[in-house]
């Protein structure tokens, strides 16, 4: 992932002791001003300062389809919903504007989601555990009835290899063998129940 990343840096225009300077994304410090014009790439969580019909496309973020006006007033206290901000990683589909840095890197928006959804643990689902469990049964079930026969064919006299095939073959006789297919007819009218709702 780190090569895709350094494929195509991020840059910005951010003015900084009185100059306009062209710099990568990554050298964004807070409170640094930036300016962004249709097509940008916002680089950092920004507050909006000044803009001049500013739209951006939040769909990335928040799933809206039309482009979001941006503007310098505060008009919200969720910053999701609010109009003076522009988010990390959105694009800048019309106007121009001029902000101030406000989060960068892993504190932005987009930054907080992708740590929340890297952190995710793997824990196995509901059906594996129970698949898991009933598979541990079946093995104990198997296993007693095999050493059972085992012993049994021992005190009956039984040579140690017929025993032995005893054994053997009860624990795979207790296999079942249409676990799969049960399992994938049951999800599948599963599914079904739960399309229909």
């Amino acid at each position: 992932m780190e090569s895709f990343k350094n494929l195509v840096p991020q840059y910005a225009l951010c003015r900084r002791d009185g100059e306009k300077v062209t710099i990568t994304a990554a050298e964004l410090t807070l409170g640094d001003i930036v300016e962004v014009k249709f097509g940008d790439r916002i680089p950092a969580d920004i507050r909006v300062l000044e803009a001049r019909q500013f739209k951006v496309d939040n769909s990335s973020l928040t799933g809206e389809s039309e482009p979001q006006a941006r503007t310098p007033e505060f008009t919200h206290e969720n910053p999701l919903e609010t109009k003076n901000l522009g988010f990390f990683s959105t694009n800048a589909v019309e106007g121009t504007c001029v902000g101030m840095v406000v989060n960068i890197g892993d504190n932005t928006v987009m930054g907080r989601i992708a740590g929340l959804a890297s952190g995710l643990s793997n824990d196995q689902t509901p059906i594996a555990k129970e698949i898991a469990h009933f598979i541990h049964i079946i093995t104990g079930v198997a296993v007693f009835l095999g050493v059972s026969f085992f012993i049994i064919a021992f005190i009956l006299g039984y040579n140690w290899l017929d025993a032995v095939i005893f054994l053997i073959g009860i624990i795979v006789a207790n296999v079942p063998e249409g676990l799969l297919a049960t399992v994938t007819v049951c999800l599948t009218l599963t599914a079904k129940r739960m399309a229909s709702k």
